[in-house]
């Protein structure tokens, strides 16, 4: 194996690898092995603490309280859901600002997608949860206010649900709390894993939407936690009656979009949205109207909203839309949906509906790219393009709405999708998304040098001091090429040098990534139809392979063909030309960091196609009176 594909190898190794770090990069899968969860106290108490597994392929697992010995194995048929119950007196939060031990834990042996209701006759909702790699260190809280006629007890609230020992927290409330605490004033909480810790607001009308829940510099970037939130129980609006519990669980706020895309909900007059700014002058629109200008935490609430719609903001938002009570929208009750950014979809997932003898009306809403409508499809039959609309504010994009039946589903397209699922019936609801992914980020390298070797020795430098610093490269992690925060060295191939090390105060695992690329000359010889030759004669539009042979060779080279416009592939080593006349095709050759270049070009002689001659002939046919 030659050394250029043994390093792309393990580049994509790196690749890979890092989808097991924490939401820090913009990765949010909805599919995992492992899960942490917790539930919000419930209206009245919860009657029934359900949660569903379901994955695309046979499975098992366990799911555990581990700080109070509960557990339950579990088994997972391919594209169907498993439900498991959790007891209500060992798992629902009751309480504000106490350290309790009631976390969730799912783990399977292959990769699941999990879902979970909270459910009380006639107030329930439901939340999508996120496996461990996709949660953050940093929230910003998406709930709502309370029901004022009752204090205290309807309030609003927020959960958070710790995964590793020594976690600190920081929260900043934006409302007075139960226990007493300010708005605006931080207070420090210290968790170990499986531990959790309920806030809610003081007075019912208040509202805890903005609130912050930040890790500290001591508790690291590796001690991720899961943040929850919602209401005891509410009206969306105020006046809508009835009163209903709604949750769902928080993305870090560094996964935050910019687009956004609300559906209404099936067999309802109307819903609520709610935009939450995290930056200072951030600007939205929806629909393409007039800019909204927000600061961080601000919060623009519209109600009775009847229509699709396109949120579009130049910083990162939050968007949620929320299911009003039946007085207002004709059927349903309040239930919260934080929605996905357009930028995160996923291709294939199963789902379930919830098993309730209240709720008798299950309903799909998809959001796909109009123009992958034809590759749609819900338990393996396609979706007519007939039931989309485009969204007005942007043709790029199309939705669905559906009625499906209770159970399980699977949803596919290929090019992406996003899905949200929900139900209603006689004062009751629950609303969550079926899953997203967005697709792992390039490897992030902290510096990239072009060296010529031979200018002698370099030095490369962690850019912060760590803990017990090492370095390895790439190519060969097993080898340890020396010890402390820098390294000196004269380097005789092209590779990427790590350095390892802890964080001195959180003790969290770090490391930094240089590639060095040497210098080498790159030569080229153009290839015609994967023959030597710089030039070729053709008809119009006939197939012509361009290519060039490269010395030295390798698998990394990076190549830019142009003109693109009759190029099957511009970036392509061996694109297909069918130009209309005669063309110059140049091409770009460049190492991986573009720190050796080459060019070159082939000549296509494109040769008419003139008619010189034709022969016509008319056959026998038979013509009515009067034709002609």
């Amino acid at each position: 194996m030659s050394r250029s594909i043994l390093f792309r190898i393990l580049l994509l190794f790196m690749l890979v690898r890092s989808v097991g770090a924490t939401a820090q990069q913009g990765v949010v899968p909805s599919m995992g092995t492992e899960f942490w969860l917790g539930f919000l106290q419930n209206y009245t108490g919860a009657q029934r603490l359900d949660i569903f597994i379901s994955g695309q392929v046979n499975t098992s697992g366990t799911v555990t309280m581990p700080l109070v010995g509960w557990s339950q194995p579990f088994t997972v048929t391919a594209n169907q859901t498993t439900t498991v119950t959790i007891p209500v007196a060992l798992a629902e939060h009751t309480t504000s600002e106490v350290i309790e031990n009631k976390s969730i834990l799912i783990q399977t042996n292959d990769t699941v997608a999990v879902f979970a209701i909270n459910f009380q006759s006639f107030t329930a909702d439901g939340s999508q949860v996120f496996p461990i790699q996709s949660l953050g260190t940093e929230y910003r809280v998406q709930s709502y206010k309370g029901l004022g006629s009752f204090s205290p007890g309807y309030s609003s609230e927020l959960l958070v649900v710790s995964t590793k020992d020594d976690t600190q927290v920081e929260i900043t409330p934006t409302a007075t709390t139960l226990g007493g605490r300010p708005p605006g004033v931080p207070f420090i909480v210290d968790l170990d894993s499986g531990q959790t810790y309920q806030v809610q607001a003081d007075n019912p009308q208040d509202d805890l939407t903005g609130t912050t829940v930040v890790g500290t510099d001591s508790s690291g970037a590796c001690r991720p936690f899961a943040v929850f939130s919602g209401v005891v129980c509410t009206n969306i609006p105020a006046g809508c009656t009835a009163c209903d519990h709604v949750f769902g669980q928080n993305l870090p706020r560094n996964v935050w979009g910019t687009t956004y895309f609300s559906v209404p909900f099936n067999t309802t007059t109307g819903y609520t949205y709610r935009i939450l700014a995290d930056e200072n002058g951030t600007s939205v629109t929806v629909n393409g109207g007039a800019p909204l200008a927000m600061n961080a935490g601000d919060v623009v609430e519209v109600n009775n909203f009847a229509g699709a719609a396109c949120f579009e903001s130049n910083k990162p938002i939050n968007v949620a839309q929320l299911m009003e009570g039946s007085s207002c929208s004709g059927n349903g009750d309040p239930a919260l949906l934080i929605l996905n950014a357009a930028e995160q979809s996923i291709d294939n997932v199963s789902f379930a509906t919830v098993v309730s003898t209240v709720i008798n009306q299950h309903f799909l809403n998809v959001i796909v790219e109009t123009a992958s409508i034809p590759t749609v499809s819900l338990d393996g039959n396609p979706i007519p393009p007939g039931q989309f609309t485009t969204f007005t504010a942007n043709p790029l994009y199309s939705w669905a709405s559906l009625s499906i039946a209770a159970g399980s589903h699977t949803l596919n397209c290929p090019d992406g999708l996003i899905g949200y699922v929900y139900g209603m019936g006689g004062y009751e609801s629950y609303a969550y998304s079926t899953g997203s992914f967005t697709p792992v980020p390039p490897l992030v390298v902290d510096s990239v040098d072009c060296v010529n070797p031979g200018n002698g020795q370099i030095t490369l430098a962690s850019p912060i001091p760590l803990f017990a610093p090492y370095w390895t490269t790439l190519s060969n992690p097993n080898d340890t090429l020396a010890f402390g925060n820098t390294y000196t060295f004269l380097p005789t191939v092209s590779d990427v040098y790590v350095v390892h090390g802890q964080q001195f105060i959180s003790q969290c695992t770090d490391e930094y990534l240089f590639s060095i690329e040497l210098t080498t000359p790159i030569f080229t010889d153009p290839t015609i139809n994967g023959q030597p030759a710089a030039s070729i004669q053709v008809c119009a539009y006939t197939p012509v392979q361009l290519g060039v042979d490269v010395t030295p060779p390798s698998s990394t080279y990076n190549y830019s063909w142009s003109p693109a416009a009759t190029l099957d592939d511009p970036t392509s080593a061996t694109p297909i030309a069918t130009p209309a006349s005669d063309t110059w095709y140049y091409v770009e050759v460049s190492t991986l960091n573009s720190c050796s270049v080459a060019y070159d070009s082939i000549f296509v002689d494109v040769v008419g196609g003139d008619v010189l001659a034709f022969d016509a002939e008319a056959q026998d046919v038979a013509l009515c009176l009067g034709d002609s």
